[in-house]
């Protein structure tokens, strides 16, 4: 259990990295050929086309940290009120819808893949390509999913919970930290206030 969940948490911090690069390179792209449009009227033929290469990386990159993550927008009104029992029994049958749904598009991909011989038009880049990033990341969200489950069954190995556990405890302390230093900076004001006042109003009865 404690590799499985080494290997989502490195796999998903390697995967943070390379979606910033991705987001960098995509405004970059943006950004010259814009300049290159607009200011040397000389456009780039190959921006657009590697920003839409590149947008479906971010894309799937995106939704597996958010996976990892559980940041997925979910309507829990009704599940928020029913017993804890049911609760698990839907959180269980969620999971596992998402991993039959990973599966098939892993399966749906990998055949489809050998068979594609479109090429873009500029730079021609094979489409396979375009569809790396849909196989890669739903098996990676694939074996998210599974290790998720396997820490419910058998808790106490989530890492990636931990660590999320003590950013937010670190974020905490620094909030209060922050607070009591403005608190004490408001004291100091208004003590010195206070005495600018007193001060002020012993010269006006004098």
């Amino acid at each position: 259990m404690i590799l499985l969940n080494k290997f989502v948490f490195w796999c998903n911090k390697i995967i943070g990295v390379i979606g910033c690069l991705v987001l960098s390179a995509i405004m970059l792209l943006i950004t010259a050929g814009i300049i290159s449009r607009y200011f040397f009227n000389s456009p780039f033929s190959w921006t657009e086309e590697v920003t839409t290469f590149l947008m479906v990386y971010l894309c799937y990159i995106s939704a597996a940290l958010t996976t990892v993550a559980k940041k997925h927008i979910v309507a829990d009104f009704f599940i928020g009120k029913a017993p804890e029992k049911f609760q698990k029994a839907v959180s269980y049958f969620s999971r596992g819808l998402m991993l039959l749904f990973f599966l098939v598009v892993c399966i749906s991909v990998a055949k489809l893949i050998p068979q594609l011989t479109w090429t873009s038009a500029v730079l021609e880049i094979p489409r396979k390509y375009y569809y790396l990033p849909v196989f890669s990341m739903c098996a990676f969200m694939f074996a998210a999913v599974s290790v998720d489950i396997l820490n419910d069954i058998f808790p106490g190995y989530d890492i990636i919970s931990q660590e999320n556990a003590r950013i937010q405890e670190e974020e905490r302390q620094k909030e209060q930290e922050e607070a009591e230093v403005i608190q004490k900076n408001m004291d100091a004001f208004l003590e010195s206030s206070g005495v600018v006042f007193s001060q002020k109003e012993e010269s006006e009865k004098s």
